[in-house]
This record gives structure tokens, C-alpha cells and sequence, in this order.
């Protein structure tokens, strides 16, 4: 890098920095004024208060809103060194418009890496500890009892369970079926399943097993309690949608392929978790490409008008972000294209803005 990519480089990571500071310093505020009765009245720490949840708080929002935030920085350095002149010098230097955004892109490419580090890896345990912080002092449980629940464990091997109850880890009017060459040898009833945490087992309390024998008779089996390993767990029946964000990449692509399987109609939000974790990082340099040609002239409104634009566009972008929970129960949005959308519609705007710019 040359001397000027050095200044706009430094300069643009540094205002970054600073914004993210002030952004996240404002945000724990509002998040304490909402929550100082919730910590008073269930006698949390300030040990406790800091070190397990805001800690992981600045984590976790830090790196939600940090392609927003490159944003805001953008036009404030672009803006800065348009008011100041900086940049007619440095075209009329001999620097060409595309060679002028080459810096920029350039610390975009250390937050994408830096952020997309801790979107896969980092952030998912950092969660763990908020999350359980926020049951435990913040929110209180609401406990829902799916029922009606029907699954596919593995290859052939089907599950159903009428009523389930998530704190007793167990279900009423219980089913195992089991097929071969789609005809049903083997089928499990019970009127009660209970997952044994301490053994890591299941119980099975008044059950009748069937099994149909290659000669067409029917074997009939029951009995009062049957202790046995299935291969599926709890999760499996009744998935947390917030266990997701607790798990690394590698876990979460794995966990996937087996929801996939089971026919979880909590599928379609675990994708959306992992392609958040590529697109938002990703939506760092189509952001920053946008805010230097909106910024890069020199305007009657100064900054001042220049961030009020550029904070309008930062709020279109997050009503679409949120619109991908609304578009992905229109069957022909998967969760990638309801992810993918804010970042596709703004690349065009990008391109529209820069042939604009250019000339």
C-alpha cells in the first residue's frame, strides 16, 4: 500500500472503532436502564452481571450490527475527505475512482475475516453464557408442550409422540415404527417415554411390541418398564430454536443433517442461522462500497446530510434483514434467498450508485 492507502486504510478502521465504542456504549445503557429491576429483584452480582452477560453482550450485538456500523463510519471518513477536499486532490492527482475505493475494501476484507471468525466460532459459546444468564435473571420461561409431534430418526424409522413436556423430558401415546422395503416390520406403543438424563437412556412404561416376521406372522411383546437406547435424543422431538446460535459452525452443519433427517419443522429457522453467518459478515463490503460513491461528492449538506442518508439506507437494510422471517413462509423463498435478499437488492444499488458516481 502507498502512502494515501495507508491514511484512508487507517483512517476508516480507526472511525470504526470509535463508532463501534460509542454505539455499544449506548446500547448497554439502554439495556440497563430496561433491566436494573430484573437484577434487583433475583439478587444477580455485579461479578455475575458483568463478566457472564454484558461481556458477552458486546460480543454478540458488537458483531449483529457491526456491518451497519461500517457503514455509518464509512460516510463519516468518505464524507470527511470529500468536505476537505481530500479526494478531488487525489483524482486530480492521477488516482482513479475504482483505485480510490481499493483501501476501503481493504479493511472491509480485515472486519469481514475478523467477523466472520467470531460469527462461526466465537460468538456461539460467548451465547451459551448470555443466554442462560437472561433465563435465569432476566426472563421468565415459557414452557410450551408440543403435541401432534411426528418424526423421521433415521432411514425408515419413524417416531410419533402425542403430547411432549419439555421440563419432565417426556411424552404421552408413544410410537416407533420401523419399515423395510416400505412394509412395516416392527412397531413399539407405550403409553409414557421419559428420557433418563443420569443414564442416558430412555424409559419406556407400559409398552407393546409388534414385530412382523418374515413369514408374515405377527410376534407380540409388552411389559410394564423397558430400559433402551434409541437414536434420537430430546432435542430431536422438541428442538430449542435458540440452541442453534450456542453451536460452533462445524456443529451447527452437522445438527442440520440430522434435523434434515427427522423432518423438524424448526429446519427452515436453523438454516437461517447458518446462512446469517455468511451473509451478514459478506454484507460488510457491498455496505462500505456503497457508503464511499454515496459519500465521495462534495454536497451542500456537508456530513450532517451525507449520514442522514446514509443512516435512511442503514434503516431500509434492517427492514429487509427482518423481512427475511416474513418471507421465508412463502414456499418459493428458501432461507437463502430470504437471507441472501437484502444483500443481493443492495448490490444493485451499489452498482447503480457507483456508475453514477464515476462519471
Amino acid at each position: 500500500m502507498n502512502r494515501l492507502d495507508r491514511y484512508i486504510f487507517f483512517r476508516f478502521l480507526g472511525s470504526f472503532f470509535l463508532f463501534l465504542g460509542l454505539v455499544m456504549m449506548i446500547a448497554v445503557v439502554f439495556d440497563i436502564s430496561q433491566k436494573v429491576d430484573n437484577f434487583i429483584n433475583k439478587n444477580a452480582d455485579i461479578s455475575t452481571i458483568i463478566i457472564d452477560y454484558y461481556v458477552n453482550f458486546l460480543a454478540f450485538y458488537g458483531t449483529t450490527f457491526s456491518s451497519l456500523i461500517v457503514f455509518l463510519s464509512t460516510i463519516f471518513v468518505t464524507g470527511r475527505m470529500a468536505r476537505d477536499s481530500e479526494i478531488v486532490a487525489a483524482l486530480t492527482g492521477g488516482v482513479s475512482f475504482p483505485r480510490l475505493i481499493k483501501p476501503f475494501l481493504l479493511g472491509a476484507l480485515v472486519l469481514f475475516i475478523g467477523n466472520s471468525t467470531l460469527s462461526h466460532f466465537v460468538i456461539p459459546k460467548t451465547n451459551i453464557a448470555r443466554i442462560h444468564f437472561e433465563d435465569t435473571y432476566v426472563q421468565d420461561k415459557i414452557i410450551k408442550r408440543p403435541i401432534n409431534i411426528h418424526r423421521q430418526v433415521l432411514p425408515d424409522h419413524y417416531i410419533y409422540i402425542e403430547t411432549w413436556s419439555p421440563e419432565r423430558l417426556g411424552g404421552y401415546h408413544f410410537s416407533y415404527e420401523r419399515f423395510e422395503n416400505d412394509r412395516m416390520i416392527e412397531k413399539l406403543m407405550a403409553d409414557f417415554v421419559r428420557y433418563d438424563t443420569s443414564q442416558k437412556q430412555w424409559q419406556v412404561d407400559n409398552w407393546t411390541l409388534r414385530t412382523w416376521l418374515k413369514s408374515g406372522e405377527m410376534k407380540l411383546e409388552s411389559g410394564r418398564r423397558l430400559d433402551t437406547s434409541f437414536a434420537f435424543d430430546p432435542t430431536t422431538i422438541s428442538p430449542d430454536l435458540r440452541s442453534t446460535s450456542t453451536m460452533t459452525s462445524p456443529q451447527l452443519l452437522k445438527y442440520l443433517k440430522k434435523e434434515r433427517i427427522s423432518g423438524s419443522e424448526a429446519i427452515t429457522s436453523h438454516e437461517m442461522e447458518w446462512h446469517k453467518r455468511i451473509a451478514y459478515p459478506f454484507s460488510v463490503f457491498i455496505l462500505v462500497f456503497i457508503a464511499v460513491v454515496l459519500s465521495s461528492e462534495k454536497r451542500r449538506g456537508g456530513i450532517g446530510g451525507q449520514i442522514a442518508i446514509g443512516l435512511l439506507i442503514a434503516v431500509i437494510y434492517i427492514f429487509f434483514m427482518q423481512l427475511g422471517g416474513v418471507l421465508v413462509s412463502i414456499p418459493i423463498f428458501s432461507a437463502f434467498m430470504a437471507i441472501w435478499l437484502p444483500n443481493f437488492l443492495f448490490t444493485i444499488l451499489g452498482f447503480v450508485l457507483y456508475i453514477r458516481a464515476a462519471k
